[in-house]
């Protein structure tokens, strides 16, 4: 059975999750963006050294500031992101944290994937699904009937176009790309509460817009 737990932290209130496998005993965690207390407690608690992986959702400030400090100290964890963010988490005109006035500890991925790459997880796959839009090498990871899609598609929203390699187009076909997606997948996102593809399907405002055109 995966556990998935959710930290809030930052001045932007990102939402950082703690995904355990108790039958494998392996975890991973997904987009640490900033300190957290009770997520370095829960991780310590686990097994530092049952932490697999660090999914990157994409390459922006407040999703990988705290990845570095998390690998230090789970050293055989992966840092995994997207190939075409990769360049993000050492430049931080590209992860944004320039424009905001923050400074991160630069660092590179170990593993870099892109759309139909899979991670091994006990007895399960994390799959990666390519979510161009936000930035140009956003990925989402599936895991059974879990979603993870940082700030790609949120609970009735979806993320901002407007930073270094957001595009809109690419964000308009990505959202339409997730939605036709045929299962009800928990979707858990970078902010905010969770959701669901069902929910999103009625009422995300992308679902009005049947071309790129009419939404931007």
């Amino acid at each position: 059975m995966l556990n998935v737990e959710c930290f809030v932290s930052g001045d932007i209130c990102e939402n950082c999750f703690f995904v355990t496998d108790d039958e494998n005993e392996v975890s991973f965690v997904v987009d640490p963006g900033d300190f957290s207390v009770r997520l370095r407690q829960k991780i310590i608690e686990f097994g530092t050294e049952k932490l697999k992986y660090i999914l990157l959702t994409h390459g922006h400030f407040d999703h990988i500031y705290y990845a570095a400090d998390i690998k230090k100290m789970c050293p055989g964890a992966k840092i995994v992101i997207g190939e075409k963010d990769a360049p993000f988490t050492n430049d931080d005109m590209l992860n944004s944290s320039a424009f905001f006035g923050f400074e991160i500890k630069h660092f590179d991925a170990d593993i870099t994937v892109a759309d139909g790459d899979s991670l091994d997880f006990g007895n399960r796959k994390i799959q990666v699904i390519a979510s161009p839009g936000h930035t140009v090498g956003g990925v989402c990871y599936r895991i059974n009937d879990i979603l993870f899609t940082g700030d790609t598609i949120m609970r009735e929203t979806f993320g901002r176009v407007d930073l270094p390699t957001g595009d809109a187009k690419q964000m308009f076909n990505t959202l339409h790309m997730l939605l036709a997606i045929p299962e009800n997948l928990t979707i858990y996102c970078g902010h905010g509460e969770k959701s669901s593809l069902d929910f999103e399907r009625k009422y995300n405002p992308v679902k009005r817009y049947k071309r790129y055109d009419d939404l931007y």
